[in-house]
């Protein structure tokens, strides 16, 4: 009995803690636009530039900190269960809605890693013309690209690190001929968020390792693209079935079932709130997905307390949840001093060719490093590369540590392996069958 008084103890402090930390605006009741989220190698270098300046003021302002101690204190209540979309979902709309403090008109793009799934080092998401890739070999610190020379503040002071899986390069990713292997075969909610949250999924957060690979990963941006991407794939999953826009199933941390009605952890918010992209509060569509039917849902009323708004739910439906909220004045943002690892990086135009130790086989070592030849011509790497290797499985105890299904990830691995065996055999074949 002592053991589960402590953690709902753990559970209202870190949540008070995440709350005060950055400013959580109420959803909108209705939608006066509905905007399209789009792969971010499509924006034009404007759109581009106007996203960096909007995240570069989010960080000025602490608010990455406040995302990550949010999302780290709360981790457990939102992965390895069927919170974990419909979270998520939520956590991204959060996100947006602060950028949109900055500029109005502001829309989170999303990172489509299967187009480079099996040469990732090609992306351009991961060069320095967006987020840069891997960090510098010395102590791991992102020098490139949007976030360059970042400093975070949580969990400690340090800088934004990255530190890829086989040192110069993150193994592959999932191709999306796989993601949809799944779409058709999970029936169920639960069967579906499963099989992306312990595959496609976590092997992103592994490849980039450093931050990306821990429960405080939103101190980094990428994340809320790679999840921007999740969320883009569970809404056409969603698509194929109207009954998956008004229903869930599964269970939560705590073995209670998952339904429409249940509570998300934080917002105080009903699950079903987030199954339409358009419903209220939400108003996005993907731009290659089909746009879901807008379901206005009234949210139950439930107290909770909310340090940075003073809002609670039983202030759902008031005129109040229609105005914005204001933004946390800057001095009383948390602090975004610089540690000292950013404050001694000196400039630097050598490239990182280092390959640091894991766990991982030599057999699979070996083929990582066959298939990154470090090439950032994507076609010209697909010359050299007699056979795609699908991603190397993750490590057990590094899915435990992260409240993922051991299980599953090794019959989501066994998934992928036999899609890019088939991929192989088309490619020597000369079938003409897409790679992706």
């Amino acid at each position: 009995m002592l053991k589960y008084i402590c953690i709902a103890i753990a559970v209202i402090v870190g949540e008070v803690v995440a709350k005060a930390a950055f400013p959580t605006p109420r959803l909108a009741s209705s939608c006066s636009k509905t905007v399209v989220r789009r792969d971010i190698t499509t924006l034009s270098p404007a759109e581009q530039e106007r996203f960096a300046t909007v995240v570069r003021e989010m960080h000025r302002r602490g608010w990455m900190d406040g995302f990550g101690s949010m999302h780290d204190h709360i981790s457990h209540q939102i992965h390895g269960n069927d919170q974990f979309f419909a979270w998520h979902r939520r956590f991204l709309r959060h996100f947006e809605s602060l950028m949109q403090e900055i500029d109005p008109d502001a829309i989170l793009p999303y990172w489509n890693w299967g187009t480079h799934w099996q040469n990732p080092y090609a992306d351009p998401v991961l060069s320095s013309s967006f987020f840069g890739g891997n960090g510098r070999p010395t102590d791991n610190c992102v020098i490139e690209g949007t976030e360059a020379r970042w400093g975070r503040n949580y969990p400690t002071r340090n800088c934004l690190t990255r530190k890829f899986r086989y040192g110069a390069s993150t193994g592959s990713f999932w191709p999306m001929r796989a993601v949809r292997d799944v779409m058709n075969t999970a029936k169920t909610h639960a069967q579906f968020r499963s099989r992306i949250e312990n595959g496609a999924h976590g092997i992103v957060h592994l490849g980039l390792g450093g931050d990306f690979e821990t429960m405080w990963a939103p101190v980094d941006v990428l994340f809320f693209l790679h999840h921007a991407m999740i969320d883009k794939i569970w809404a056409e999953w969603q698509s194929r079935d109207p009954q998956r826009f008004q229903n869930v199933d599964g269970y939560d941390s705590a073995r209670q079932p998952v339904t429409a009605d249940s509570m998300m952890p934080f917002y105080g918010e009903d699950v079903g709130t987030t199954l339409s992209t358009n419903g209220p509060g939400y108003c996005y569509v993907y731009d290659d997905v089909p746009g879901p039917p807008a379901i206005f849902r009234k949210s139950k009323v439930m107290m909770t307390l909310n340090m940075a708004t003073n809002i609670t739910n039983s202030d759902v439906g008031t005129k109040r949840t229609q105005e914005k909220l204001p933004v946390l004045p800057v001095e009383q943002s948390l602090p975004m001093e610089q540690s000292s690892s950013v404050e001694q990086i000196q400039d630097s135009n050598q490239e990182d060719d280092s390959v640091a130790t894991d766990t991982d086989s030599g057999d699979t070592k070996e083929a990582a490093v066959q298939l990154f030849v470090n090439i950032r011509d994507p076609a010209e790497a697909n010359a050299k590369m007699v056979n795609f290797v699908p991603p190397s499985p993750m490590d057990s105890a590094w899915l435990k540590q992260r409240n993922y299904d051991v299980n599953e990830a090794a019959r989501m691995q066994k998934l992928v392996d036999d899609v890019v065996a088939k991929i192989n055999f088309e490619r020597k074949h000369g079938t003409g069958v897409s790679t992706k």
